[in-house]
C-alpha cells in the first residue's frame, strides 16, 4: 500500500490512526528529530521508497562527476557560473525578488553591490570552504551577508528586530499571498527550535539527504525572519548538499522547487496539519524527489553539450582555415563558449587566453567573419564574439 498521511489514514480507516502512529513512531525505521511541531515531537519514517530514491540520488552524483571529468575543465567553469547565476535569478524570483542576469554577473565581477552578498556565498559551493552552521548567531551572521541588504531594499520594516531574529508575529505565504502557516513566536521560541534544527543538522550519524531535507522543511516551519527566509533556507540546503555531492548540483535546486512549488506547499502544509501529528515522511520523500529530478535534469544538460563539444571538437578540421595557425585554438575558445557559458567573449580575454596579440586576434576574427562562422555583439560599448555554431554544422555537413 502507497505510504499515505496520518490525516488521510484517519479518513479512511476511522478510528484506526493511533494505533498507526504509535506504530510508525515506534518503529525501528523512525528517525526522532528532537524539535516539535505544534504539540508532537517531529519523527520521519525510513521508508523503502525514500531509502531507494536516496540510494538513486548518490548513483546519480557519479554520473556527474563522470561527466564533469569528461569536460575540459574551463567548459565546467563556465558552466559552473551560468548555473549560479541562473540559480541565484531563480532563487530570487520565488520570494518575488526580480534580479537580471547582467545584475548578478556584475556582482559576481565586483561591478555593482546589488546581490553581491547572495552571489559571493553561493560562489563559496565551489571552493570548499567551510560556512559555519552550528549555532544561532551564525544562521544570523549567513543571513545579514546573504540577504540582508535586499530584504531591506524592499522594506525597512523587514529589518530583524530581535536578539538575533525577529520579535513578532510573522506569517508564511502562499503564491496567492494568502497566510499557510504562522511562524514560531516567540523569539525565545524561535532560537530554542533553531538549536534544536541545527543539531539535528550537524548530527552525522544520520544520513545527510535525510538531515537537509528536515532541516529544510524545518527552517520553513520556524521562519525566524520576517523576509527572505526563502533564499536563505534554499543557500543552506544547496551548500549542505555540495558536501556530499558535486559541487554543480548545489547549483540546480531552486529551478526544481520552483517547477513543482504546488507539490512543495501542499507538502509543507500537510506537515503541519496537526492530524499529522509531527510526522515529516511526506516531506523527506518529496524533498527526495526534487533533489532526484533536478540532477536528471542537469546531467541531461551536460550530456547534451558534451555531445555538442566531441562532435565539434573531433571535427574542427571540417571547418574553414582549420589547417591555419591558431584557428584550432580558436575554435575550441569559441565553441567551448558557446556551449558552455553565460557569456561571449571578448578581444582582451582571446588575446589572454591564446597568447597572441591584439593585432593577430583581430586578423583571426576578420577570417571567421568573411567565413559567416563569426557572431560579433555589442555589449558596454566593446564587441563580443562567438561562434554560430548552424553555421559550423554545414561546413560538418
Amino acid at each position: 500500500m502507497k505510504y499515505i498521511s496520518l490525516k488521510k489514514y484517519e479518513y479512511i480507516y476511522h478510528g484506526k490512526s493511533d494505533d498507526e502512529y504509535s506504530r510508525r513512531f515506534n518503529s525501528y525505521d523512525s528517525v526522532k528529530v528532537g524539535v516539535d511541531i505544534g504539540s508532537n515531537p517531529a519523527f520521519f519514517v525510513v521508508t523503502r521508497e525514500i531509502q531507494e530514491k536516496a540510494l538513486q540520488v548518490h548513483k546519480l552524483d557519479k554520473i556527474v562527476l563522470k561527466l564533469c571529468n569528461d569536460l575540459p575543465a574551463e567548459a565546467i567553469a563556465n558552466y559552473m557560473l551560468l548555473c549560479l547565476i541562473n540559480e541565484i535569478q531563480i532563487t530570487n524570483s520565488i520570494e518575488g525578488v526580480h534580479s537580471t542576469k547582467k545584475e548578478i554577473l556584475n556582482a559576481y565581477n565586483k561591478k555593482g553591490d546589488r546581490f553581491s552578498g547572495i552571489v559571493g556565498k553561493y560562489n563559496l559551493l565551489v571552493s570548499g570552504e567551510s560556512i559555519p552552521l552550528k549555532t544561532c548567531q551564525d544562521i544570523r551572521n549567513l543571513y545579514d551577508e546573504l540577504v540582508l541588504s535586499e530584504v531591506l531594499e524592499e522594506s525597512k520594516d523587514n529589518m530583524p528586530d530581535g536578539k538575533i531574529f525577529r520579535k513578532d508575529i510573522t506569517y508564511v505565504r502562499g503564491r496567492n499571498i494568502k497566510p499557510v502557516h504562522e511562524g514560531l513566536f516567540p523569539e525565545e521560541n524561535i532560537i530554542d527550535s533553531m538549536k534544536k534544527s541545527l543539531d539535528f543538522l550537524n548530527n552525522e550519524d544520520g544520513e545527510i539527504l535525510y538531515r537537509v531535507a528536515v532541516f529544510h522543511y524545518l527552517f520553513g516551519y520556524i521562519h525566524p525572519f520576517y523576509d527572505g527566509n526563502g533564499r536563505i533556507n534554499r543557500f543552506i540546503s544547496s551548500y549542505m548538499l555540495t558536501r556530499e555531492l558535486e559541487p554543480v548540483i548545489g547549483y540546480s535546486l531552486s529551478n526544481t522547487i520552483k517547477e513543482e512549488q504546488a507539490l512543495y506547499n501542499k507538502t509543507f502544509i500537510d506537515c503541519n496539519d496537526e492530524h499529522n501529528r509531527g510526522e515529516l515522511t511526506m516531506f523527506v520523500d518529496m524533498f527526495l524527489d526534487i533533489l532526484v529530478e533536478s540532477i536528471q535534469l542537469l546531467i541531461s544538460a551536460l550530456e547534451s553539450r558534451s555531445r555538442s563539444w566531441k562532435k565539434y571538437n573531433n571535427n574542427i578540421k571540417l571547418l574553414p582555415f582549420a589547417d591555419r595557425k591558431y584557428f584550432p585554438s580558436l575554435y575550441k575558445i569559441l565553441i567551448l563558449r558557446e556551449l558552455f557559458a553565460t557569456k561571449r567573449i571578448d578581444i582582451s580575454e582571446l588575446k589572454e587566453e591564446m597568447k597572441i596579440s591584439e593585432p593577430t586576434v583581430r586578423k583571426l576574427l576578420s577570417k571567421l567573419d568573411d567565413s559567416g562562422l563569426l557572431i560579433k555583439e555589442t555589449s558596454e560599448r566593446s564587441y563580443k564574439y562567438g561562434i554560430n555554431l548552424d553555421k559550423a554544422d554545414e561546413y560538418l555537413n
